[in-house]
């Protein structure tokens, strides 16, 4: 297959997308959420996820303070909500729960607000944070998780009834997840 150059600065692209989540953090009395691409599982047992953020954003000193963050997993329904609460900064002041018609849904063992909208949703506490130049790579333990059981029975997606995960392309592209595949088995 051809291939051509791929500019450095957008090689990144390349192991994306994956799926974009919500990341809110919270003390109990002020909270924030921001969209994150940059998110991974690390393990099963005990379940572990890391995350990169930026320092300088307005949530930073919230998670960083607290310990503890919700991820929340959209689909294709909140697609503008994502990208809003990508792109706006809670610097100003802005709810963007009410902005973008989110709802507060109350945790089972955080402080931490989870989306309500959302097909799953995960309580992490910090374990360990790594720094990058501007960032941090946040590595977590999950300590509380749920998901739909329309979208998430036996513990696996499932696209049967209509679920589409987004998964961020850039700027305001995303894509979206329709179907699962099995590969051919061997004889």
């Amino acid at each position: 297959m051809d291939k051509v150059p791929v500019a450095l600065g957008q090689a990144y692209r390349l192991l994306n997308p994956g799926a974009v989540v919500l990341v809110s953090v919270g003390d109990g009395a002020r909270d924030n959420l921001f969209a994150v691409t940059w998110n991974m599982p690390l393990d099963k047992d005990p379940g572990m996820i890391a995350l990169l953020s930026g320092t300088d954003h307005h949530s930073w000193p919230i998670l960083e303070r607290t310990g503890e963050f919700g991820v929340s997993v959209p689909d294709v329904s909140l697609v503008d909500a994502v990208f809003g609460c990508g792109t706006t900064s809670g610097r100003t002041g802005l709810d963007k729960w009410a902005r973008f018609g989110l709802t507060r849904q109350a945790p089972e063992v955080t402080r931490v607000p989870l989306v309500a909208e959302a097909v799953a949703t995960l309580e992490c506490r910090v374990e360990q944070i790594v720094p990058r130049e501007g960032a941090g790579l946040v590595i977590a333990r999950i300590v509380a998780a749920q998901a739909s059981p329309l979208h998430f029975p036996g513990g696996a997606w499932s696209f049967e009834q209509g679920l589409q995960l987004i998964h961020h392309l850039g700027g305001d592209r995303f894509a979206v997840s329709t179907q699962v595949v099995k590969a051919r088995t061997r004889p």
